[in-house]
């Protein structure tokens, strides 16, 4: 008992080290020690983000902020992202349509307004294909307006790979989602 709280002390402040200056963002203890609140001040949302990911990073595109989150030796890769002042279609075309020029014989799957589980409305858009290496890879993303601030989810992986635990993992960032 007293190693594996250790091991969770030592990668807590591993996290806040590498998390530094995330875009306003905090990480508070969720009930399910699986997970973590990701909490962001401006626009003020909550996103459950899983805790035991191999690398959390801020990155900056554009000028736009976003926590990046990966594991399996970066194949599966999370990210959380706010894009002030801009509409959902164009935030859709920052996030997902970018990669169109990699994937060959790419297909959406899923381009539609759903309700999650906390009944926030929000905007699912999913884009399958096979990347240069031939592997069958999916892009999985949410859009969340509020205003004119757009809060994105989105997964990027391997086809294979959204399964068991990182399924999951899709499934509560997206239902769990709250606004302040």
């Amino acid at each position: 008992m007293w190693r594996r709280k250790m091991v969770f002390i030592l990668s807590f402040i591993l996290l806040a080290v590498n998390c530094a200056g995330v875009f306003a963002g905090e990480f508070y203890l969720h009930e399910n020690s699986d997970y973590w609140w990701y909490h962001v001040d401006k626009p003020g949302f909550y996103a459950v983000v899983p805790s035991a990911a191999d690398i959390y990073v801020t990155k900056t595109v554009f000028g736009y902020e976003f926590l990046e989150i990966s594991w399996d030796d970066g194949t599966v890769i999370m990210e959380v992202g706010v894009v002030p002042n801009s509409s959902r279609d164009d935030v859709i075309n920052f996030v997902a349509k970018r990669w169109s020029p990699f994937l060959n014989n790419e297909r959406v799957f899923a381009n539609r307004e759903i309700t999650t589980s906390n009944g926030l409305q929000t905007y699912f858009y999913a884009v399958e294909g096979s990347g240069p290496n031939g592997t069958k890879s999916m892009l999985r993303s949410v859009y969340f307006s509020r205003d004119n601030d757009v809060v994105y989810l989105a997964m990027y992986l391997p086809n294979n790979k959204y399964q068991g635990k990182v399924e999951h993992y899709w499934i509560r960032a997206v239902n769990d989602f709250e606004w302040d």
